[in-house]
């Protein structure tokens, strides 16, 4: 996984971000929703750093 991979999850939640700040009148499953796809990219981008990191380590071993 990339930077590419992490640029993509990034921009996603900004996207989302985004759309919590500037959506003032929305439904509650709406938020919810989007709590849950802001939460879903976070754990994706922890996973990419955690296997960036992991990756490195490894190679320094070698």
């Amino acid at each position: 996984m990339g930077n590419s991979s992490k640029q993509q999850v990034f921009s996603k939640i900004r996207f989302l971000e985004d759309q919590l700040v500037s959506l003032d009148h929305y439904l509650p499953e709406t938020y919810d929703y989007l709590m849950r796809e802001l939460d879903i990219q976070k754990r994706i981008l922890a996973e990419l750093e955690v296997q960036e990191t992991f990756a490195a380590i490894d190679q320094g071993r070698q």
